[in-house]
């Protein structure tokens, strides 16, 4: 079953993984940034597993 992405909901690293988000490694904000394709998402740590999405932009918005 394919779990859909949305916000204010609660995903693991593995979640992330099969819909194809790759994090990104960004030093300057506490949240935890994943790309695909022309999105970039921020996530919060809810736990050590877990993640709670919290706003999608189109990549042209966010400079990494």
């Amino acid at each position: 079953m394919e779990t859909t992405i949305q916000i204010n909901k609660t995903f693991s690293l593995e979640d992330l993984a099969r819909q194809g988000l790759e994090l990104r490694d960004v030093k300057e904000l506490s949240a935890k940034i994943f790309m695909k394709d022309d999105k970039v998402y921020f996530f919060d740590q809810t736990d050590n597993k877990h993640y709670r999405l919290y706003s999608v932009i189109h990549k042209r918005s966010f400079f990494l």
